[in-house]
């Protein structure tokens, strides 16, 4: 039983190995043995990256997933269905925009950074350990980019694609989705206030307002325009 387990491990572990290999593209021979991916990040600079693209895009998403939202209520628009097409739709479209977006711009900056160090070395890096973690680096700026959007928009049509189990009025629905458009966005204040290391309410208030004042301004438009 033993033997068999630490087959089974040994396996896991080639099969974890392999995964890492093909992320950052070693086809020929890979040395990842002794880096972790949590290094290769820290190599490659790009933690604050990830943080920067998760926040703007998670609240671009949350922003025009309310967008829809409020602009169908005050339109008269009643289907659920109809809402939950739309706002998925709008967070797939940005999905695949800022995944394609930041690999092509971030590939292109990082490819240009390797080639002033190989000039300024008078060698070159390709298959280096900076190399690797460069193309690493990109890949999960890409999926940051596009997922932090969708994941905006799937909360806000989640009231909707439950309330006919619960047999809720599409206003109801709304103000539930409003209600939690504003959390996300109060979350992701809070989030930028631990990064910034402060305690003040000043990052959930102003992600809040902002929200708010989305909400408001579509609904003004719906009755005046």
């Amino acid at each position: 039983m033993e033997e068999e387990s630490e087959s089974h491990k040994g396996l896991l572990e080639k099969l974890i190995l392999s995964f890492k290999c093909l992320l950052i593209g070693m086809p020929l021979k890979c040395r990842l043995n002794n880096v972790s991916i949590k290094k290769m990040i820290m190599i490659s600079g790009a933690a604050e990256i990830y943080r920067r693209y998760f926040v703007m895009n998670m609240f671009d998403g949350a922003l025009a997933a309310l967008g829809v939202i409020m602009g169908m209520w005050v339109s008269g628009i009643g289907d659920p269905r109809i809402v939950v097409r739309t706002v998925l739709a709008a967070g797939f479209a940005m999905f695949f925009s800022g995944a394609l977006g930041a690999y092509l711009t971030e590939k292109a900056e990082r490819e240009r950074k390797i080639r002033e160090l190989e000039e300024t070395m008078f060698q070159d890096i390709k298959g280096s350990l900076f190399e690797r973690s460069s193309r690493l680096a990109t890949f999960l700026v890409s999926v940051v980019d596009g997922i932090s959007p969708l994941i905006a928009c799937i909360i806000l049509a989640l009231p909707f694609m439950v309330s006919s189990m619960f047999e809720l009025s599409f206003t109801a629905t709304a103000s539930i989705a409003l209600g939690l458009g504003i959390a996300t966005l109060g979350a992701l204040g809070f989030f930028l206030s631990r990064i910034a290391r402060e305690r003040s309410i000043g990052y959930p208030l102003f992600m809040i307002l902002a929200g708010l004042a989305s909400a408001i301004v579509i609904v003004l438009l719906g009755a005046y325009v």
